[in-house]
Formats: C-alpha cells, structure tokens, sequence
C-alpha cells in the first residue's frame, strides 16, 4: 500500500490523468509533478523512476488495468471500469465536496440528488475533517427558489443519455398540453430560473430546441450515438436558451432606488447604464425577450419607464392598464 501522502497523492493525480484519456507517461508526468509544484507549492514532485514504482504499485496492489501504448507514448486504462479505492482527502477537497452536496441536495432531481449525497457519506466515513460538525453542514444554506417537480425517471434518463451521447426518445407536452412524441440529442443540461432544461436537436423539426423537463412526461434511451454539437452547447452562453420573439434597442428609464439592485443582478450581459444628473439613469438593452422585457418593467412597480421601442411601450401600457381595470374597486 502507499506509504505516505505524497505517493497517494501522486497516484491519485495519475489514475485521473489515466480518466481522462491523457496519456501521460513516466517523463511527462514528472514534469507537470514539477510545474505544480513550482506554482502550487504542493510539494509531490518526483523522478520518472518514482513515477515508475507508482505505476507498479497501482498495477500490483490495486489491480489497476494499466497498459503502454507505444504510438501515443503513454500509459492507459485497459477498461475505465476499474476504480481506484482512495481514502484519502484533504479538507479543502472535504469541504468542496461537502458543499457540492448541499448544493445538489437543492437543484437537483432525484435519484441524482441522493446519489451524491450517499457518494459524499462514503467519504465522510473515512475521512474526519475539522470543519465538519453538525452546525456546519446546518448552517450551510441553499435556497435556488421554487421548484418544479421533475420525474426521478425521466431526469435519470435524460442525464444518462446527455453523459453517454445516446439520442433519447421523449413524449413532450407543450404549455397547452399539447402532447409529441420526439427523439432528442440532448447536447446540454440547463438549469436556469430554478427549472431544468435540456438543450439538443430534435430530430423531428431538423432543428436545435429547448424542452423544459418537467414537461417530459416519457424518457427512453435509444441505442443510437451522436456527436456533441459545439455550436448547440455555446448557444446555452447567451441571456436566453429560447428563441422567443425580441425586442431590440430596449431603452428604460429607470429611478435612482433600482440602481444598485441594476448593478448587482444585470438584466443583460451586454447592458449599458447613462446616469442623469438628476439621479434618474436610462438602462440601454441590445436586444431581449418581449414577454421579460416585459416583466421587467412591470415588476419595478413604477421605477421604470419603458422609452423605446415604441412596441415594447405600448405592451406594457396595454397590460397595465388591464391589471388598472381588474383592481378597480
């Protein structure tokens, strides 16, 4: 077995190296060994020969599928389905892993959210670190807002297919109830305003879409393979996954009290804020959602005036002027 901190950290370093499909090789291994040390100061560096007496050690007493491939000079696992039984965890990797819990424990679906806590658990069970008492974990809140409620089934399923590239075959019921039957490649996972959503292409309209997950009645994995799509997965970067109708060159006047609320959650990434001399400041928005452009002025209650475009002007003056009729006494 190892015989201190230093070789099992080296290893565990490997072992993921070996994960990930890197390749790395006595000498290449050294050197990153070294790097990290030069900029981390994690104190593992080592010779190619210990790196050599690790791989050993791995191979003899952790049965570890170890093979060289002489065309890529490096090592590789065999299979991936060995895993490598490593107790060990220094606190810092405790409390991230104690945090991630308590995070998943919030925005995840089961049985995902009781997966990760039970993988935490096993930690914990050989590994005691000072932090962890019961008024840590207690006192560690996450609230993400409301929740939908997604089928264990159904998020499993989805989650599996999205890790594995395997299209998935859905029943999908819209806002209207209307219900379709599709096959998705789900490229992404989305969580965002507290609901899931998966971002792929739908083999039935020949086009990326945006399918919220609670809406998935039926979920069943196909044995067919896709590629992931960069361009799919880099449109989820942007302020909206939808393609919602837009408002263009938003302009808002907007009062001194939402100022700093405006500063500290952004309506917009490519947002720009003019201050007035009267306290007052007109917030300039690219291009955004009608329905929350919307929302947005009409939830300011008063400290934001829609300015341009004329149409966004007139949507929200329509629909206050309904709520006005409706709470007429």
């Amino acid at each position: 077995m190892p015989t201190n901190k230093k070789q099992l950290k080296r290893m565990i370093k490997f072992v993921a190296m070996l994960k990930e499909n890197r390749y790395p090789n006595c000498s290449s291994f050294a050197d990153d060994l070294m790097k990290e040390d030069l900029y981390n100061n994690v104190n593992i560096s080592c010779t190619p020969k210990t790196v050599q007496r690790d791989i050993r050690t791995l191979k003899e007493e952790f049965s570890a599928p170890i093979e060289y491939d002489p065309e890529r000079r490096g090592y590789y696992l065999l299979h991936h389905g060995w895993d490598f039984p490593c107790p060990l965890f220094e606190e810092h990797e405790m409390l991230a892993s104690v945090i991630g819990a308590r995070i998943a424990e919030d925005i995840l679906p089961e049985p995902l959210k009781s997966q990760i806590r039970q993988a935490v658990d096993f930690q914990l069970t050989t590994n005691n670190p000072d932090f962890l008492d019961t008024a840590f974990v207690k006192s560690l809140k996450v609230s993400s807002g409301l929740k939908v409620n997604i089928k264990p089934d159904v998020f499993l399923t989805i989650f599996n297919a999205w890790k594995e590239h395997k299209t998935v075959n859905i029943t999908y019921s819209d806002i209207s109830d209307r219900q379709s039957e599709r096959e998705l490649e789900p490229h992404a996972l989305v969580f965002r305003n507290s609901v899931w959503f998966v971002r792929g292409y739908c083999l039935l309209r020949n086009e990326p879409r945006t399918f919220a997950m609670q809406r998935i009645l039926k979920a069943e994995e196909s044995d067919n393979f896709f590629d992931p799509d960069p361009k799919i997965i880099n449109s989820i970067e942007g302020d909206s996954i939808f393609t919602y109708d837009q408002y263009k060159d938003i302009e808002i006047l907007c009062s001194r009290s939402i100022h700093n609320f405006i500063e500290e959650r952004p309506v917009h990434r490519d947002q720009r804020v003019k201050h007035h001399k009267d306290g007052t400041f007109t917030l300039s928005i690219p291009a955004m959602a009608r329905h929350e452009a919307v929302q947005f002025v009409l939830y300011q209650i008063g400290d934001a005036t829609a300015l341009n475009p004329p149409e966004l002007v007139a949507k929200v003056a329509e629909i206050s002027a309904k709520i006005a009729d409706k709470h007429r006494q």
